[in-house]
């Protein structure tokens, strides 16, 4: 077309066309009567360029009719071509596209099949008991780890009540109200829940519930409660079974914590009293073990009225076995106490022989031994490896070591204690200082020991003050130092000081005409000196009311106070009551009863007995109209005090801690005797509260007298059950064997009222153990 329209030359149809408008636009302008058909431009136009420009169209009008044939034969293949696209495209839809979606909808559901089927293998081979239930609580599923717990088939409950079926009636109530709460939607989740469950046989096992709702998708409610229990019979058995062991253990582990109690016991009564009193000496022993059981050990005793010993040792260890080195020493001392033997180089000796038969140089023992003649003040020391004891120069107001060398006890037979031996001087104001090496060593929690420097800074700080306030300094200073009282070693401290020169007393044993008997008038006239003897020979012979003087017997230690004016003292007897530091073969009770009296006796196996027995006591004594009103009233109220005592204040452990909280209620340990007798005859009646522990001390009994007498009784606060004892008893007596029994008597007169206006007589008889074997010896 291109060709045709403008190439060609002048010939182009282009040209020929333009060339036609232009001559044809000449002939229009013409006048009218100006165009001649022989005019050479007419000529021309019609014959020479018309005719040309006619071909050049006819020759385009027939390209452009077979171009367009040509357009409209491709169209049709076009529309050919687009239909069989179309046709071809919709097959390959179906191949492609449709033929896998029915497969993958055939697969979806194979799918749902295997899982539907999957879950029931799941349900039926679950290791769990899986049991369905519908809103009524009927059982629509069962799988078969259930059929094997219960030994009932799936036929055979579906459809049942499961309630009814399988839970006992105790354990219905709880799993109801769990169905209907979960099934109604008000409990969304719920914890695990043990019941028993009823199987075929009749039986009942324990199964652990655990539970869940399947939600219903289409109204988004629960459609059923799903309950999956574990068969915990072996388990349950085997708790019960492990409960007995724990029983049983507990059992084995209170035996051996009660024989532990009772070794401590036993450690603690072997040990005399703290409060050290000897001929020229006063002091303080104070023992604190770190296990119930330790192995620090002090003791003391004197010989022929004026040569006093002291020991202090340490065993190498803690526990039962370091115990059993402390109860040999203990053994060894008692003959050397029986011979009058106070050397201690002799003491020494014997006791390594002692140790060495005991524990065969396995465990060892230091021991530090100070004799001191009362008489004149000389002064012995051997040791036997221990730490070395300090002296206070009272004159001198200054400190000093006690130097001796020697081998710990149990190391060597052939070691001579002579060679570790020092002897000075000892002056009235002189103070000994002896401890075990726990002291020192007691760390901080930063590792720091305690350290003899801080022991001796406390000590020339302390300077001549009393004994009690050196003891109380070091023990303070201490616990702030180890930031509490649990320590890791026995802690021992003795603190003796050289009071005054004695005579030499004329025999061991005091009959009732050798009693030092203090008259009141005398008493009161100055501060005399009491003489050096056992406390138990001395007894203030009252003239008039001594309440004002309980404060100063408590300093002076005097703890037999007879009223020479009381009637009920001169009925008794004197002589018999001042003859009370002798051991009598019979109970208190019995020796101070003028007669055969009427009499009962009642033990204690629990705490809970205090009450019955104190109301059988009082409904037996209201059935003798000779008994008044007001004395079993004044018995009831005594009865109740020495018994809160007897089972909550006296059993105490080495470091003086009671081993029960007051009012706990206990059953009473096999080796523990609480015994109560009444007894009463024409015009007396008495009460006697015996216990096996013996740990109240003469001081503990004065200074809580005259606490209550100053102060005032106040519930709870030490001193008033003592006080009450007195105050309303015509005369009341006890007598203490120090870590072996306590003997608290008294009585009444039946003929008087009871008057807490008179202040009756009493007396504390502390026996020595030394006491009794000096009297043995003398016998």
């Amino acid at each position: 077309m291109r060709n045709l329209y403008f190439e060609g030359g002048k010939n182009s149809v282009d040209q020929l066309m333009g060339k036609f408008v232009r001559e044809a636009r000449k002939i229009a302008k013409l006048e009218p009567g100006a165009l001649e058909l022989q005019s050479p431009k007419l000529q021309a136009l019609l014959f020479t360029i018309t005719p040309k420009l006619t071909e050049g169209l006819f020759k385009i009008s027939s390209k452009n009719q077979r171009d367009s044939e040509k357009m409209l034969g491709v169209t049709t293949n076009k529309q050919n071509i687009t239909f069989a696209i179309t046709l071809a495209s919709l097959m390959l839809v179906g191949t492609i596209l449709l033929k896998p979606l029915v497969l993958h909808l055939q697969q979806s559901m194979l799918k749902v099949q295997e899982e539907k089927i999957f879950a029931d293998n799941v349900i039926n081979t679950a290791q769990a008991i899986i049991i369905g239930l519908d809103e009524s609580g009927k059982v629509v599923l069962f799988n078969q780890h259930a059929e094997e717990n219960t030994g009932w088939v799936e036929q055979e409950v579906i459809g049942s009540e499961f309630l009814g079926q399988f839970i006992p009636d105790n354990n219905q109530q709880e799993f109801k109200e769990l169905i209907t709460g979960m099934m109604s939607g008000e409990i969304e989740f719920a914890d695990e829940l043990e019941t028993q469950m009823m199987i075929s046989t009749g039986e009942l096992i324990d199964v652990a519930w655990h539970t869940t709702t399947i939600i219903n998708p289409q109204t988004n409610t629960p459609a059923m409660f799903l309950a999956t229990g574990l068969n915990i019979t072996d388990r349950k058995l085997a708790e019960a079974k492990l409960q007995e062991a724990h029983a049983e253990m507990e059992k084995i582990s209170e035996r051996l914590q009660d024989e532990v109690n009772l070794a401590a016991v036993l450690q603690q009564s072997i040990l005399p009293e703290p409060e050290i009193e000897l001929p020229g000496l006063e002091g303080y022993a104070s023992l604190l073990t770190s296990t119930e059981v330790g192995g620090d050990y002090y003791d003391y005793y004197k010989v022929d009225g004026h040569n006093s010993v002291l020991l202090v040792g340490d065993v190498s260890g803690h526990g039962v076995a370091a115990g059993t080195m402390v109860r040999a020493a203990k053994a060894g001392v008692y003959p050397l106490i029986n011979e009058g033997i106070y050397s201690p180089s002799e003491i020494l000796n014997s006791l390594n022989e002692t140790m060495l038969a005991t524990a065969h140089r396995e465990l060892l023992m230091t021991m530090a031994c100070i004799s001191i003649d009362g008489r004149n003040g000389n002064a012995v020391f051997a040791n036997a490896g221990h730490v070395l004891p300090y002296i206070w120069r009272n004159s001198e107001q200054k400190r000093e070591m006690l130097e001796a060398g020697g081998l710990p006890l149990g190391q060597s037979k052939d070691f001579d204690y002579k060679t570790a031996t020092v002897e000075w001087q000892l002056e009235v104001g002189d103070r000994i200082f002896m401890y075990t090496d726990g002291l020192p060593e007691e760390e901080s929690p930063s590792g720091e020991a305690f350290g003899y420097e801080r022991i001796e800074q406390i000590l020339e700080e302390c300077g001549d003050a009393d004994q009690d306030f050196i003891r109380e300094a070091l023990m303070t200073s201490l616990e702030f130092h180890c930031q509490g009282s649990n320590y890791e070693d026995d802690v021992t401290i003795v603190i003796v000081s050289h009071t005054n020169r004695v005579m030499e007393a004329s025999g061991s044993t005091m009959e009732v005409s050798d009693i030092i008997r203090i008259s009141d008038d005398y008493y009161r006239e100055a501060n005399h000196p009491i003489p050096r003897v056992s406390k138990e020979y001395v007894v203030f012979m009252a003239e008039h009311d001594f309440s004002d003087l309980l404060t100063r017997f408590s300093h002076d230690g005097i703890c037999r106070i007879l009223p020479r004016k009381n009637q009920f003292c001169k009925d008794m007897g004197m002589d018999l009551l001042l003859s009370q530091h002798h051991e009598s073969p019979d109970d208190d009770i019995f020796f101070l009863m003028p007669e055969q009296p009427t009499h009962r006796q009642f033990e204690l196996t629990h705490t809970e007995d205090k009450m019955f027995i104190m109301e059988e006591i009082n409904a037996w004594l209201s059935e003798h109209e000779s008994i008044p009103g007001d004395q079993v009233d004044a018995l009831s109220v005594l009865l109740d005090e020495v018994l809160e005592n007897s089972l909550y204040a006296a059993p105490r452990d080495g470091k003086g801690v009671p081993y029960y909280k007051k009012g706990v209620s206990r059953e009473l340990s096999s080796h523990e005797e609480v015994r109560i007798d009444v007894a009463f005859t024409g015009n007396r009646l008495a009460l006697q509260v015996t216990d096996n522990w013996g740990t109240l001390t003469p001081g503990v009994f004065l200074k809580n007298l005259a606490r209550a007498m100053e102060e005032g009784v106040e519930a709870g606060v030490g001193g008033a059950g003592l006080y009450m004892m007195w105050r309303l008893s015509d005369y009341m007596q006890v007598r203490v064997h120090p870590q072996q029994r306590t003997q608290v008597t008294v009585l009444w007169d039946l003929n008087g009222t009871v008057d807490m206006d008179v202040e009756s007589g009493f007396q504390f008889i502390n026996h020595s153990e030394y006491e009794a074997i000096l009297q043995t010896k003398a016998a």
